[in-house]
């Protein structure tokens, strides 16, 4: 009897999927207000700040003396572009008879998947220390600035922003992560509502062991990292399950704070090099104002087929896009490096 091994012509089963581990979620791009069209490659705009308060008492019969400008404090900051693109090919006899079960077309399935990448290497852009850069034609290529480096205290160094519209020192965070405890973000926090003075929601896009440590927060006192607040946790089992996902924050401040997770944050180094799993990445803590940031695109990702020449076919994608921050004042951060 011919056993089932040795027949010959069995076909093989392949399944018609091609499975991707990664979903790529892109909650940042999602978020951003979208804005309008660039013009050019350097986008100019103004901020200012109210003035501090004064006494503020005038004897009677006396002129009014001491005007000021409405433009005293009106400083300009800048937002630059940054030129993307994505190029696929595929040989001719692998397009045209791979006959693969799950991919009739080639191309195609490797031009979706590359639009899909490009939105993370966007997302990554715009949630890592990327220093905006004027391009040089043929050598280096438009970059537009990511959050961490609106988000700081001293001057950066291309389109330095005006010291005016610095956060204080308080709103960047350095604290380790073993020194982590709930006053480390009160803090942030406070000096964001010290700052801004505005009930306006903040957005948090934590890393992994950031939103981890939000959860831990009520089991501990807010001023230790190890002594148990006995009975503080609430009962976490809603409905049947076992809920430990905390999603939004009441501060003392007047505001509210949206925790999102964000899996991209400081997720390529200075140099544009990809890095995760490190203590930026997955400690980071971006504390956002919606109405202070907006993303524009000059064009959208299109697609362009090459003229065939024979061997293989190809297409490239460009997209033009910007990140602007309208102020950066009010925003906060929480970077350990350890």
């Amino acid at each position: 009897m011919l056993g089932y091994a040795q027949v010959v012509g069995t076909k093989q089963d392949w399944a018609n999927v091609v499975t991707n581990v990664s979903m790529i979620n892109t909650p940042f791009l999602a978020w951003c207000p979208m804005g309008k069209k660039p013009a050019q490659a350097l986008y100019l705009y103004q901020a200012e700040q109210y003035k501090k308060p004064a006494r503020n008492s005038h004897p009677d019969g006396t002129p009014v003396v001491g005007s000021t400008s409405a433009g005293d404090q009106r400083v300009q900051l800048t937002a630059v572009i940054q030129y993307s693109t994505k190029a696929a090919a595929v040989t001719k006899l692998t397009q045209d008879y791979g006959n693969n079960a799950a991919i009739p077309d080639e191309l195609g399935a490797e031009i979706r998947k590359q639009t899909k990448e490009l939105s993370n290497d966007m997302e990554c852009a715009m949630l890592s220390a990327q220093e905006c850069r004027v391009g040089v034609s043929g050598t280096t290529g438009y970059m537009t600035r990511g959050v961490p480096n609106w988000v700081q205290t001293s001057a950066q160094s291309v389109f330095p922003v005006d010291p005016s519209q610095y956060p204080d020192s308080v709103q960047v965070s350095t604290t380790t992560t073993g020194n982590l405890k709930e006053d480390t973000v009160l803090d942030v926090l406070q000096g964001i509502g010290n700052k801004t003075q505005s009930n306006e929601t903040v957005t948090a896009f934590c890393g992994p062991n950031l939103r981890r440590a939000f959860d831990n927060f009520p089991v501990f006192t807010p001023n230790t990292t190890g002594t148990a607040n006995a009975g503080a946790y609430p009962n976490p089992v809603r409905g049947g399950a076992f809920d430990r996902g905390i999603k939004r924050y009441v501060t003392p401040f007047g505001f509210e704070v949206d925790l999102v997770t964000s899996w991209r944050n400081y997720q390529l180094d200075s140099n544009g090099v990809f890095q995760s799993g490190t203590t930026y990445n997955n400690y980071s803590g971006l504390f956002l104002h919606q109405s202070k940031w907006e993303f524009r695109w000059g064009d959208k990702p299109q697609w362009t087929t090459k003229p065939y020449v024979g061997g293989q076919y190809e297409a490239f994608c460009e997209s033009v896009w910007q990140l602007v921050c309208w102020s950066p004042a009010g925003e906060g951060i929480y970077a350990p490096a350890s």
